[in-house]
């Protein structure tokens, strides 16, 4: 049984690590990380056309590879279950050949199909030492219906370098024709007779060169465990493939990367979200990696979970008002306050002074505060103003006289009280006016006794017994009193008797 390549190709373990990432990140940040892609053994979706020299000179080489066919192919399909095989064989040009070129097995995924097409080579004919292999190379774009999405590989083997130009072709436009299909070339250079080989004029070296195959050398014993070794001796060109959400993108150095089928290679991805990246959600990236085009599997595909953190604190609404003063101190105020946060909805604010304290005369300010389940705390300011705009009640009711009596009916003697209350001031100032001269007098507090004669005499005021204020006017007298917010009342009258006759 063949063992070239079973132990490496089962210890391989293909795919790309670490196949899942997680982090949290602020909107507009980004981070880096490093992704490792073992590539496969062999590239994936692989169309392998193997094509042998049969002249007569070939026939331990054709033994060696029919020998071993089936682990071959077995191997090859255990690295890429979808390969699919071609089987072609090349001859002379000359008329000693039965033919130049031939397909004996059409492209198939059935193994047993491919190695019965592998027996059918047998070695024989050939007239000189140059074969027909650039003209057989000329014709396998259009003779073998490779699939459109597949990593297409010819494998030939020979001892002896070919015509040129060989079955209508010239090495240039055979060239030309593989390249422009896409099919890589390893050449197997076996030993020939008199030093005679594949590459004798160069011409391997050129073809597998232009197409990035390989060129190798075996023994007839060795062909088949070099066709595995070259099969894995292939380029590989892995590209990362992404889709993001909205919010998040992925980007990687380098944007591809060439290696040989089974080595192992690393990317820099970065991750980055953008500044509207929606807060306290995940947002997802998965990344395929492809190789020479195709995902050769799920192990290749990697997921990334971003969760975006939550970095706006909670709007803040608190109401101002500006209410009336319904003592000396101040008011009870009853206010609204609100927060709203853009992942946690609306939320309730502590404020201070809280809603429905006693607010004193004047503007408060009233500070607020949220705080949302991410820790981002809001804040929102409101003023709350107590004014005064209310003024003083006034009266002039009737007062004792100086031996403490309160005079008969219509005050003959015009003694009064004056008086004043206020809301908010304890201690509003009064004052009393003449209507007749325009004079004033005052302030005097709440309570103040007062005679009040009208007699047309020049106004004065002077002290009587008993604290009473003793008031001359030529006209009424009416009474008004201010408070300290400066809000005045308007006057009332104090009933004064007429002048005597």
């Amino acid at each position: 049984m063949l063992t070239v390549v079973t132990a490496t190709v089962a210890a391989a373990t293909p795919g790309v690590s670490p196949a899942h990432y997680a982090d949290a990140l602020d909107p507009g940040a980004s981070v880096t990380i490093t992704k490792t892609v073992e590539t496969p053994p062999i590239p994936p979706k692989p169309d392998i056309v193997l094509m042998a020299d049969t002249t007569g000179s070939m026939g331990s080489s054709i033994t060696n590879v029919r020998t071993n066919a089936g682990d071959i192919l077995a191997q090859v399909q255990a690295a890429q279950p979808d390969a699919q095989f071609a089987i072609a064989e090349y001859k002379d040009d000359e008329s000693s050949s039965p033919f130049a070129y031939r397909v004996d097995q059409q492209l198939t995924a059935s193994a047993s199909d491919a190695v019965a097409g592998i027996g059918a080579w047998s070695a024989g004919g050939g007239g000189d030492e140059p074969e027909a292999w650039i003209g057989a190379l000329g014709k396998v774009p259009s003779t073998i219906a490779f699939r459109p999405d597949s990593t297409r590989v010819l494998v030939m083997f020979g001892d002896a370098p070919s015509h040129d130009p060989s079955l209508g072709f010239t090495e240039a436009g055979a060239t030309s024709g593989l390249v422009a299909s896409g099919v890589q070339v390893i050449a197997i250079n076996v030993n020939g007779i008199n030093g005679a080989h594949l590459d004798s004029l160069g011409q391997a070296t050129r073809v597998t060169g232009a197409t990035g195959g390989s060129l190798a050398a075996a023994d007839p014993s060795q062909v088949a465990g070099t066709i595995l070794s070259e099969l894995r001796n292939l380029p590989a060109v892995v590209t990362p493939d992404t889709t993001c959400d909205p919010g998040v993108s992925a980007s990687f150095s380098p944007a591809a990367r060439t290696v040989t089928s089974g080595d192992t290679t690393t990317f820099d991805e970065t991750f980055t979200l953008t500044a509207d990246a929606p807060q306290g959600g995940t947002v997802t990236c998965t990344t395929r990696f492809l190789v020479n085009g195709e995902l050769p599997g799920p192990a290749f595909v990697q997921t990334a979970e971003i969760t975006v953190n939550d970095v706006t604190p909670p709007v803040v609404t608190v109401e101002s008002r500006t209410v009336e003063a319904t003592s000396p101190s101040g008011a009870t105020v009853s206010y609204d306050a609100t927060a709203v946060d853009n992942v946690d909805g609306p939320l309730t604010p502590t404020c201070a002074p809280p809603s429905g304290s006693l607010f004193g005369l004047g503007a408060t300010t009233v500070t607020c505060q949220a705080t949302d389940a991410a820790g981002n705390t809001g804040t929102g300011t409101g003023t709350i103003t107590v004014v005064d705009t209310t003024p003083p009640t006034v009266g002039c009711p009737e007062g004792p006289n100086p031996a403490g009596h309160v005079p008969s009916s219509h005050n003959p003697d015009g003694f009064f009280r004056l008086t004043a209350t206020d809301v908010v001031d304890t201690s509003p100032e009064v004052y009393l006016r003449d209507t007749g001269s325009g004079t004033v007098w005052g302030p005097f507090a709440s309570g103040q006794l007062i005679k009040y004669t009208e007699n047309g005499a020049r106004p004065s005021m002077k002290t009587m017994p008993g604290g009473i204020l003793k008031i001359t006017g030529t006209g009424d007298a009416e009474v008004y009193a201010t408070d300290f917010s400066g809000n005045t009342s308007a006057p009332t009258a104090c009933l004064v008797p007429p002048p005597p006759k």
